[in-house]
């Protein structure tokens, strides 16, 4: 979000101007594979593309997404000679950006005086500093007699001298000359940087999103399936994102496939574009998001985890959220909701071996006890045992049972349907208080969760009364040929959220916007509040009254 925009951006505000959109389908899911990792598809798609008697400077970019898809695909010779002529093409605007990637192929070629010969034209100092950076990765391993030979040609490149200070340090005796040069070079700053904050261009929303999209083992993103959560959930963000560029937002988006692979995460930390991004959707898995933690304090980048309740990770960190409640909101709203809701005193808790529903469990169990409540059951479940859990709390003799309100924890659809089945026509007037989440199981039958006086505990709850949701479901299928997900419908939301907190127009102060927006109604759920917060405070308890879900 700096001066220096990459060109995903640009490519599409250009495109979309310029050419039909039905003729471009094929450019923009060129574009979206890049950013899967799936260069050689992507390449096939770019081709027809780099035609310029018949996309004119559309061709310059596609051309340029192709080098760099051939680039990441290992195939240098054939990215050098697509990107060759864009480097040396005076009169296109991101000539910069491709004289930084033909440097980049020089380097893997080992060709390292054409690479730094290739940096030192560019005239953009983001991008400069970007070619700072690659020096000193490409030349670490350098001979000492090539970097001295050459240090009066390449003195500007701060990359260059740092990695020259560098082997100078290693030998035990050196000579008159290189002790000279080490003392010129002692005061250097260890550090390269972008240009800082006050040198962005502020008229653009930069996001990295950083998914395992094969969070199961593989690498190639043709063989996800359609039921993989993690897909989903991006599909939702695409989509949103799609909708918000037509309508006038400025939003550069990449997205990287982390493969649940630490050793690769740590690898896309050093692309470039991460240290640009405003915000960073992901990752979800707590050994992923330790690594992303430290990058995003020490960066100053907010990130944020797009479907877990579980904050032990990130408490106390600045720049580290959750888009929906932690644990600790999600017993405040329920506690909220027993007492304004409940008579009695009494609850009956039953989780999963999740681990948010074990830790939920014991918050509410800890929380409920300072309130005076009395846990008269508290039963680790599974579809198997869930029956004898009603038994054991005498569910079945309703206000003559144990318990004044029932608690299940879990987001498993076959406990929620062993919890149906046990239900069925026995009319209990004890509330059932469950996740959110089993309302969009495709079993359930609402006139039944309604009769057997079900009550669910909001997790960024789907507003199924908001008239944005028929619009995004009807835009979706005409897209994907089927109806939304959950996942999708978060995704969705968290785009917009996203967008609707920091942008050109609000600033992107991260933290300071939240709470200034204090409660914000969501674009298709019940809303957030995040003042003071990582998490989404808000927690509606909903029920079911004559078919609608309202707001306890």
């Amino acid at each position: 979000m700096r001066t220096y925009f990459f060109l995903l951006v640009f490519v599409f505000t250009f495109s979309s101007n310029a050419f039909p959109q039905d003729n471009l389908a094929a450019y923009k899911r060129g574009k979206t594979l890049i950013g899967y990792g799936n260069y050689a598809e992507a390449m096939e798609l770019m081709r027809p593309y780099m035609e310029e008697s018949k996309y004119g400077r559309l061709a310059f970019y596609a051309q340029y997404h192709f080098g760099k898809a051939a680039f990441q695909n290992k195939q240098g010779e054939l990215a050098k000679s697509v990107i060759k002529p864009l480097a040396d093409n005076k009169a296109w605007e991101k000539q910069d950006e491709a004289k930084y990637l033909l440097a980049l192929i020089y380097f893997e070629e080992s060709k390292n005086i054409e690479a730094l010969q290739e940096l030192s034209l560019i005239k953009n100092p983001e991008i400069f500093a970007l070619g700072e950076r690659a020096s000193l990765k490409y030349l670490k391993s350098a001979s000492v007699s090539f970097l001295l030979a050459n240090l009066s040609k390449f003195q500007n490149n701060k990359g260059y001298l740092i990695a020259l200070r560098e082997q100078l340090e290693k030998p035990s005796i050196m000579s008159a000359d290189e002790k000279a040069v080490l003392q010129q070079l002692s005061n250097i700053d260890q550090s390269i940087t972008v240009p800082n904050q006050n040198n962005k261009n502020l008229q653009v929303l930069e996001i990295a999103i950083l998914l395992p999209f094969n969070y199961s083992g593989g690498n190639d993103v043709k063989a996800i399936s359609q039921g993989n959560f993690v897909l989903e959930l991006y599909q939702g963000i695409h989509f949103a994102l799609n909708e918000l560029i037509a309508n006038g937002h400025s939003i550069n988006v990449r997205s990287y496939d982390t493969q649940r692979d630490n050793a690769r995460l740590q690898n896309i930390l050093g692309d470039e574009f991460l240290l640009k991004a405003d915000v960073i959707i992901g990752p979800i898995y707590p050994e992923e998001t330790e690594i992303v933690l430290q990058f995003s304090q020490k960066n100053n980048i907010p990130f944020i985890n797009p479907l877990s309740n579980l904050d032990d990770k990130i408490q106390g960190n600045d720049f580290a959220y959750l888009f929906r409640p932690a644990i600790a909101s999600l017993s405040n709203g329920l506690m909220n909701y027993l007492k304004t809701n409940i008579q009695g005193k009494r609850l009956a808790i039953a989780y999963s071996g999740a681990s948010r529903d074990e830790q939920l469990a014991n918050k509410i169990v800890e929380e409920s006890g300072s309130k005076g409540y009395k846990t008269v059951a508290k039963t680790l479940i599974s579809p198997k045992n869930i029956n004898q859990f009603f038994d054991n709390i005498q569910l079945d003799r309703d206000l003559l049972s144990k318990t004044d309100a029932v608690i299940i924890l879990s987001d498993d659809p076959n406990i929620a349907q062993a919890t149906f089945g046990y239900m069925e026509s026995k009319n209990l007037q004890v509330p059932v208080i469950v996740m959110d989440s089993w309302l969009y199981f495709n079993f359930a039958s609402y006139e039944m969760l309604e009769t057997q006086n079900f009550v669910f505990l909001g997790n960024n709850s789907i507003d199924f009364s908001n008239a944005n949701l028929e619009s995004f479901r009807t835009g979706f299928n005409e897209e994907y040929g089927k109806f939304p997900s959950l996942n999708m419908h978060l995704g969705y939301e968290l785009a917009y959220w996203i967008a609707q907190t920091i942008s050109p127009a609000e600033g992107f102060d991260f933290r300071s916007n939240l709470n200034k927006n204090g409660f914000s109604q969501g674009k298709i759920t019940y809303g957030f509040d995040f003042r003071d917060s990582n998490n989404n405070r808000y927690v509606p308890v909903l029920r079911l009254n004559n078919g609608k879900l309202e707001v306890n």
